[in-house]
């Protein structure tokens, strides 16, 4: 069945598949079916890992109806033309049992969805925050208190709108094929097996328990994995971020700078400051930071920060073909590790800077 999407412009992939056992492995017994696109992360462990775990149906949510969840994960892929997920997240609400009518209805206008208030509230809340981010935080979050839901949904809320802002751009940006998941369900055999489909993906969903946090790692973004202590979220965002921080394709210094790039574009006052900590701790000093953060550049930086943070910008707000060629530019200069690494950090980036406005500014 044909999305909205399916006449968005995608790329050619941008990186090759690397076949790695030992992740595919991992990623069917968390999601219990095979999930061939995880060979396009597998040259950089800590996105792979992150792209199998961030997912709020696999017992991270403890407070969020998982339905409710998968509204989201919907509209927030349509906001950001994600083909990828997009076409994903139909194919499981189909799976479980939802007519492609009533997916349609909710894609083009909620309010004929038939909906609960509470439900159309957070559905609201995903697509206003992919649309508005940090600046127009407050203002959801209200919107989502009046609907009667609490701070503990509404933390989860953030986390799932932020984490498929991650995927979003993590599937998009490196032009991950979409056409085989897009297909999918046309499949004659795949129609057949859909009821034992639905029954996979159902017993491979769990509810969240809450769970100890280890140390939040010492650079940025601790503020924001501290406030889901006891939760699983917290638990999984810190061994994302700790990963991340130890990968070595790109240094920290130019990992931190694409993070200041992106809190500073999408206006989050929340996370900033955290960010810019780190980077004087690097030794970076404050005034080229601004010149950075003004320019886009300093002569301080190395050949690769100057190609990383520009493009950690356009990041932000995008249109993926155009998204999908300025990034194909960097392909020739840096190695497919180095530039996979750099497509995981700005997503994260785009994804925590969202939530930390949301979670962080009561």
């Amino acid at each position: 069945m044909n999305g909205v999407l399916q006449q968005v412009e995608w790329e050619s992939p941008l990186v090759e598949p690397f076949p790695d056992p030992a992740l595919q492995s991992y990623a069917r017994r968390r999601w219990g079916v095979p999930n061939p696109m995880i060979a396009y992360f597998a040259s950089v462990p800590w996105m792979a890992r992150a792209v199998i775990d961030l997912h709020p149906e696999y017992g991270l949510l403890m407070h969020l109806d998982q339905t409710v969840a998968d509204l989201i994960v919907l509209v927030v892929s349509q906001e950001n033309s994600c083909r990828f997920c997009y076409a994903a997240v139909r194919a499981l609400l189909w799976a479980q049992g939802m007519s492609w009518a009533r997916i349609e209805r909710m894609e083009q206008d909620l309010t004929r969805a038939d909906l609960p208030p509470r439900t159309m509230a957070a559905v609201a809340f995903g697509r206003s925050q992919s649309r508005s981010g940090p600046a127009g935080a407050r203002a959801a979050r209200e919107t989502l208190r009046r609907s009667g839901l609490g701070i503990e949904e509404m933390k989860e809320i953030a986390f799932t709108a932020a984490l498929t802002d991650f995927n979003n751009r993590a599937h998009t940006i490196p032009a991950i094929p979409a056409y085989p998941v897009e297909s999918m369900p046309d499949r004659f055999y795949v129609r057949l097996l859909r009821p034992l489909l639905g029954l996979i993906v159902k017993r491979h969903r769990y509810r969240g328990r809450p769970t100890a946090l280890d140390p939040a790692p010492p650079y940025a973004y601790g503020r924001l994995v501290e406030s889901y202590a006891g939760s699983p979220i917290g638990a999984i965002l810190a061994r994302t971020l700790a990963e991340m921080w130890v990968s070595p394709h790109l240094t920290r210094r130019c990992k931190l700078l694409m993070l200041a790039v992106i809190a500073r574009g999408l206006g989050c006052e929340v996370c900033a400051p955290e960010v810019n900590e780190a980077l004087r701790g690097e030794g970076l000093k404050e005034s080229i930071l601004a010149q950075v953060l003004t320019h886009l550049d300093a002569p301080e930086l190395d050949p690769i920060e100057r190609l990383l943070v520009p493009f950690a910008r356009e990041t932000i707000w995008y249109e993926p073909a155009p998204l999908q060629r300025r990034a194909r530019m960097l392909r020739d200069r840096l190695s497919g590790p180095q530039l996979l690494e750099a497509i995981g950090v700005a997503s994260l980036a785009n994804g925590l800077c969202r939530m930390g406005a949301t979670v962080l500014n009561q």
